[in-house]
């Protein structure tokens, strides 16, 4: 029986080779939005309309300074008469603040929710197993829904995984009712399934650095350039139309001797030489011993080029396809 979160961890592994696993997201919070001025409150806040988010829907999208540089990006869904956001807990400070700068002059609350616990699952027959457990459960369709105090989230990248929003009476039972069925870790590897969804991670050193076109936003549908005034806007909108940005985000698969941290760069072969190229989002090692690094980097470069992890001779890293085209 467990009763612990978060799970010990396990060297992490990609989508292709993962067990059905059960995931503690202790790397990620959990923020809750109330009161009658929310809606219009979110709406000079954040990336996307509001206003056309539907109760089955989570959207990634992001919250800007006023240079359209993001403080972070948001997985953003209702739950009950709620808006509740997730984000990674590292930039949580720094962002919470921020979104709440202007709050004072509407009624709106914008809060941390320890109350509830996150939970996620994946690999092989996950949706076989969650059936047995829950009925029913949302799709590409329905990528949200509400049973009781619990909310399930779908996700189709990089293969079908479940992020559960439930108490920690639920979640307990949820845990002991799998647990001769199921193998469990920590949050790296809920990471290794976002970098591998191509879903960008901003943690506190990469706040401020990029505007959402640098982090692939806008091919993920984080970005609505309809909309009226955000925070950010014009700059993130005029640089969209002007086609100007030139950075996007890509996954690098390698081996290195050393695992580079967030905020560093890469080389890259140019000629005879290498020099440092880039911005590192996150990095980590998986199980098989290969490096994923994603990371942001100017979008001319030849794809095809040699890249190395700064400093390592032995260093060998390629270009890995996303699940979607960068442009």
């Amino acid at each position: 029986m467990i009763n612990k979160i978060p799970f010990l961890y396990k060297k992490p592994v990609s989508f292709i080779n993962l067990p059905l696993t059960l995931i503690s997201l202790e790397d990620w919070a959990l923020i809750k939005l109330s009161g009658p001025d929310v809606m219009k409150y979110l709406q000079t806040q954040i990336t996307i309309d509001i206003n056309l988010l539907q109760n089955n829907q989570h959207i990634l999208c992001c919250h800007c300074n006023a240079m359209g540089k993001m403080w972070s990006n948001l997985r953003i869904f209702k739950r009950k008469e709620y808006f509740y956001y997730i984000i990674r807990r590292d930039v949580l400070n720094l962002q919470l603040k921020e979104i709440k700068k202007y709050s004072i002059f509407s009624k709106v609350s914008i809060e941390i929710d320890n109350n509830l616990i996150l939970l996620g699952i994946a690999g092989l027959k996950v949706r076989k197993i969650l059936l047995n457990i829950f009925n029913t459960l949302p799709n590409a369709d329905n990528q949200l829904i509400q049973k009781k105090n619990t909310t399930i989230l779908q996700f189709n990248k990089p293969s079908e995984r479940f992020l559960i929003i439930t108490t920690n009476k639920i979640a307990t039972k949820f845990i002991n009712k799998l647990y001769n069925n199921i193998q469990f870790n920590n949050s790296a590897q809920w990471l290794v399934l976002e970098i591998e969804s191509g879903y960008p991670i901003i943690d506190n050193v990469n706040s401020q650095k990029f505007i959402p076109q640098s982090t692939n936003l806008h091919m993920l549908h984080g970005i609505n350039f309809n909309k009226g005034c955000y925070i950010g806007q014009e700059i993130i909108t005029r640089t969209q139309f002007r086609g100007t940005n030139k950075n996007s985000m890509y996954l690098l698969e390698g081996q290195s001797k050393y695992i580079p941290k967030s905020g560093d760069t890469i080389e890259v072969k140019l000629g005879e030489n290498w020099r440092n190229t880039g911005r590192i989002l996150t990095a980590l090692e998986l199980a098989n011993k290969k490096l994923l690094i994603q990371i942001v980097m100017k979008n001319n470069l030849n794809i095809n080029t040699k890249f190395r992890v700064s400093g390592d001779n032995t260093s060998n890293l390629i270009n890995k396809p996303l699940s979607y085209n960068i442009k």
